[in-house]
């Protein structure tokens, strides 16, 4: 696509400075639209974006070496041998970063049904169900989120939850020559607020949840919950956007969206969907009512947390073109979320799960699950707040454990630059205040092994924090740490 066909589409007012006099193309071939100047390839358009750690403006003369035949930017650059379209901002210069992505990569997401999950809580487990049910019914699927990039056999890791706008559009448009139908995408408030998903249409989006989370980045909860909306407010008046009824912050945020505003829940029978709910030890069954008809189906995934995560799942499905049926059908084949309540060792006298769980919210969700799935045995956890994060949770998730559990071992979860001790105490002093018996134990192979070493047959035991992750991440090292390798050893060590 020529750079003059590109430009008028992109939608934004963006100037456009002709190269310098000593050479250039004036009107060049564009190929890709390319936010590191590592992955450049001649014919590229380098998108010098702002970020937290670089300055994209800084690998300018390294783009152009590989052979960007031009550059997007908020600020221009004198003496550039190739064209510059220069933004009004840093933001506007993202937004225009992900519309060229896309529209160099042939609008991938108007070519089948997209659907958007963000939440605080919830987003990867939505995600991996509506995988799991569309795979289930042999119809080939995309996944992009914190598990990283999936397509069949096809599996990549992500550093964060949304990639550059540049690498979801190239993905998008790969798995759709490769046959997918369909694609589900975790939208985080990072990459909603830094225009990463600018250039995605998608057909219908989901809300699971807001909780206490990412205020080191977010000013308040007012501005965590504009972010997330960004993925509804950008909807078209064609699509459905499924949010949780009842809450007044996300109702709120949500305000003025072009899109239809549906409203889900497991206790308000006014709501567009309802879910009513039976739990065991082994799953959940779940009955639908309302926009979908009437249907029953069951989970093998267990607590009332889960329950609204397959109810909204069940919505995008029917929203992306499934049958009421179909997708019944698809979500009770549906497997166990990696590092979602994952259980360990089953063969061992204990209950042993593994959890993501790094709010105080999803802590409490996922004691309480534990609680009324087993209710005879004694429920002890292992967990840590991460390094470099929003300080402000660490007291509540400690407060959360404490009133979850019987017991609490306070460790290391990622301390990255800090010191995991003082850490380690300021979630402490939230255990402290909940009453919960309490050690600290640093060291988390440590603590993992004696948490196991105290365990009565047929008590519980949660290991919480990282989940999937299978690293520890120390001073911007990151070595071999998997909580479900870990308590498979700690078991063996003692049966």
């Amino acid at each position: 696509m020529r750079l003059s066909e590109l430009h008028p589409r992109l939608g934004f007012n963006l100037n456009l400075v002709p190269p310098c006099a000593h050479g250039g193309m004036a009107d060049p071939d564009l190929t890709r639209a390319v936010v590191d100047s590592r992955r450049v390839r001649p014919g590229d358009i380098f998108c010098a974006l702002a970020g937290a750690q670089y300055e994209g403006r800084k690998f300018i003369h390294q783009a152009l070496d590989a052979g960007a035949h031009a550059v997007l930017l908020a600020q221009p650059m004198e003496d550039l041998a190739v064209p510059q379209l220069l933004a009004d901002s840093n933001k506007q210069a993202a937004q225009a970063t992900g519309m060229a992505a896309a529209l160099l990569a042939g609008l991938p997401s108007h070519q089948v049904p997209v659907l958007g999950v963000t939440g605080t809580n919830g987003k990867t487990t939505v995600a991996h169900l509506v995988q799991n049910a569309f795979s289930a019914l042999g119809i080939p699927i995309g996944r992009s989120g914190t598990l990283g990039l999936s397509f069949k056999e096809e599996k990549r890791p992500l550093l964060n939850t949304t990639p550059p706008a540049d690498e979801l559009q190239e993905w998008l448009a790969d798995i759709l020559e490769k046959g997918a139908r369909a694609a589900v995408l975790e939208a985080s408030s990072h990459g909603l607020h830094q225009g990463r998903l600018s250039g995605t249409h998608f057909a219908a989006a989901g809300w699971t949840n807001l909780s206490h989370d990412h205020l080191d980045y977010h000013a308040d909860m007012e501005a965590y919950a504009q972010a997330k909306a960004l993925l509804v407010n950008h909807l078209d008046s064609s699509a459905r956007a499924w949010i949780p009824a009842g809450n007044e912050l996300i109702g709120r945020a949500c305000r003025g969206s072009a899109c239809s505003l549906m409203r889900w829940s497991l206790e308000d029978s006014r709501a567009d969907l309802v879910g009513t709910y039976r739990s065991t030890s082994s799953g959940l069954e779940l009955s639908v009512s309302g926009e979908f008809g009437s249907h029953s189906f069951y989970s093998s995934l267990i607590g009332r947390h889960n329950a609204e995560n397959v109810l909204l799942a069940f919505a995008l499905l029917c929203e992306a073109g499934l049958s009421p049926e179909q997708a019944s059908e698809g979500l009770s084949k549906s497997s166990q979320v990696p590092g979602r309540l994952e259980k360990v060792a089953s063969e061992s006298p204990w209950n042993l799960f593994v959890d993501y769980a790094h709010t105080p919210e999803a802590l409490e969700r996922v004691l309480r699950a534990l609680r009324i799935a087993y209710p005879e045995g004694r429920v002890g956890v292992v967990f840590g707040a991460g390094g470099d994060r929003d300080t402000a949770k660490r007291a509540p998730m400690g407060r959360a454990a404490a009133e979850g559990a019987d017991w609490c071992l306070v460790t290391s979860d990622n301390p990255r630059t800090e010191d995991p001790e003082s850490i380690a105490r300021m979630v402490a002093k939230g255990v402290g205040r909940g009453g919960g018996v309490i050690e600290v134990i640093v060291d988390r192979r440590e603590a993992i092994r004696s948490a196991v070493a105290r365990l009565e047959p047929g008590d519980v035991l949660l290991v919480a924090g990282k989940g999937h992750e299978d690293y520890q991440e120390v001073h911007g090292l990151r070595t071999p740490f998997d909580d479900c390798v870990e308590l498979e050893e700690a078991v063996q060590c003692l049966v």
